[in-house]
């Protein structure tokens, strides 16, 4: 039988509409030697692929969006297809590889088939390796993305023992007839209590929480956006095109750590510091026509992990969301972390991660022909300047046929149309790994971005000593 999608999955999906690809990533850098190939990439995500059965599966859409998709199982599967080799032009550096990234992330994946590809870069400067991870968010969050990366990878140079499957993989056919003849018992007239089912598979995926939940709920969501005023226009927020730039960037953990230490923040209040000098530096390229000195503070969108301990494992979406001003005008990284930190305990100590895990499934409470104009509705409103993602990942190397990944940096996609630059970051074996997709007409370009950020790092070494 046809598996349905979780409500945020279907706003992942509806929310892709003209310049956005709701594609998420990782960028996976490998040592020079012992070298990898394409056919040895292929063969380990054939040798596990069952582990992971959406990864054969694709989307199914009914006709006339009678009713929403569903995962079926993809008869004409062809592992060959998704797992592609590529080689950058010299000196295959930063520069190179951020061209290529942006450019694989400015088309949209197929939905004839499963949403994910594999492409191993060669070329890489140093002799170095990558292997670009592309899946849609509707299949993924960021620690389920992780766990996709494990599916190629060991934390051992041995590779894992790990069993086949019982029985040969058979696609089982889709059935639309069944499956509109099955929606087709479902009287006309139920279609109110139908939404309202919706709605409480949004905010909770467990059937026990009562109605009152909900409500208590929904007030939540009413008065965190009444407490908030608009996010003031900068660059970031112009319509974006199709088409991206991609930058990437590391530091040490324990000089991370240590800097929390010292201001009395946590790791996260760090990360975020970065961003807001990084974005301080941007705007002040910007010039004052273009964001208002001392005027409100940008706003960062911070998806949080709201997966239960054992559930990460598990695909599909299980993630809240948080508002956090960033002090752009401080140029103190102390302060700024400081000033962070007290945000973040307030937040903590509020409902706001309960409410905002409704807002990110919201548009998966109504009937596809509805929910697509939810998310363009959502989209239109600026409560938000950028979207900044935190992952963390395994604090050993892990190794793919015995060569060991080096670092690992997240893509995440833009989301609204008026949202020019994302931030992802992921914690790897002793690294902190920074990746930042951007619009490819952004003004002042990513590269100015890339910059402030290489310079936002630099201040933890002087803080530090």
């Amino acid at each position: 039988m046809p598996e349905e999608l979780s409500p945020s999955d279907r706003s992942a999906l509806s929310a892709e509409r003209g310049p956005i690809n709701m594609a998420v990533g990782g960028l996976l850098v490998f040592d020079s030697e012992p070298r990898l190939s394409r056919a040895m990439v292929a063969e380990r995500l054939a040798e596990r692929i069952h582990l992971v059965p959406r990864l054969r599966q694709r989307l199914e859409e009914p006709p006339l969006g009678i009713a929403n998709p569903v995962w079926t199982d993809d008869t004409g599967f062809d592992l060959d297809w998704h797992v592609r080799q590529a080689s950058l032009p010299e000196p295959g550096g930063a520069s190179e590889i951020g061209a290529f990234v942006g450019r694989e992330f400015s088309h949209r994946l197929d939905r004839s088939r499963p949403l994910w590809e594999a492409m191993l870069i060669e070329g890489m400067e140093g002799g170095r390796q990558g292997l670009l991870m592309k899946v849609h968010h509707a299949v993924v969050d960021g620690l389920a993305a992780l766990g996709l990366a494990a599916l190629v990878l060991d934390p051992t140079e041995e590779p894992l023992e790990i069993p086949g499957p019982e029985q040969a993989w058979s696609p089982r056919k889709y059935d639309m007839r069944r499956h509109v003849a099955r929606l087709a018992t479902k009287p006309a007239a139920r279609a109110w209590g139908l939404m309202q089912d919706g709605l409480l598979r949004a905010l909770d995926p467990d059937p026990r929480r009562t109605a009152a939940d909900m409500l208590r709920a929904t007030e939540l969501v009413v008065e965190l956006a009444r407490a908030r005023p608009q996010a003031p226009m900068t660059p970031l927020n112009r319509p974006i095109s199709p088409n991206r730039r991609y930058a990437s960037a590391h530091t040490e953990l324990t000089t991370l750590k240590q800097v929390g230490r010292r201001a009395g923040g946590t790791v996260n209040d760090v990360l975020l510091a970065i961003v807001a000098g990084m974005l301080g530096r941007y705007l002040a390229a910007a010039g004052p026509e273009a964001f208002e000195p001392g005027g409100r503070a940008p706003v960062a969108l911070v998806p949080v992990s709201v997966r239960a301990t054992g559930e990460a494992g598990e695909l599909g979406n299980r993630i809240s969301t948080v508002f956090v001003d960033l002090p752009v005008h401080e140029h103190d990284l102390l302060e700024r972390v400081r000033a962070i930190s007290d945000q973040t305990r307030e937040l903590k100590e509020s409902a706001a991660v309960r409410a905002g895990a409704l807002m990110v499934g919201a548009s998966g409470w109504a009937p596809p022909l509805v929910s697509g104009m939810l998310a363009r509705a959502m989209g239109s409103v600026r409560a938000f300047n950028l979207v900044v993602s935190n992952v963390p990942g395994p604090s050993q190397p892990f190794y793919l046929r015995g060569v060991r990944m080096a670092e690992v940096y997240p893509i995440v996609p833009l989301n609204p149309t008026n949202q020019g630059l994302a931030v992802g970051i992921v914690s790897y074996n002793g690294l902190v790994c920074f990746g930042v997709l951007a619009d490819r007409d952004l003004d002042p370009p990513l590269s100015t971005a890339a910059a402030g950020l290489r310079a936002s790092l630099g201040e933890l070494q002087r803080v530090v000593g």
